[in-house]
């Protein structure tokens, strides 16, 4: 593997890990308007607000590593980095810690 395809590969867990709430937020709302009640789906809902600023942390580090690699030659960073701070900050203001 190439440092590009490293940086990439880096650069989309971090996207997955920080858009990860929003999809969350959408399929707990989505859920509850249906009325609907999946198994296994009752622990992600009650997750604490700090795990989730801890996994928004964890995507926040691979976009840095993939800033990192991705210095030399792979584009991806830049949309992750921005991202994943931003998500991080947002995550921080909601969850009040």
């Amino acid at each position: 593997m190439t440092k590009e395809q490293v940086s990439s590969s880096f650069a989309y867990a971090s996207l997955a890990c920080s858009l990860s709430f929003w999809i969350v937020f959408a399929l707990y709302y989505l859920f509850g308007w249906l009325h609907l009640s999946t198994p296994g789906w009752r622990w992600v809902a009650s997750l604490a607000g700090w795990q989730w600023t801890i996994f928004e942390a964890f995507g926040l580090l691979l976009a840095i590593i993939a800033t990192v690699l991705g210095l030399l030659g792979a584009k991806l960073w830049r949309i992750a980095l921005p991202v994943a701070l931003l998500m991080f900050l947002l995550n921080m203001y909601i969850m009040g810690t």
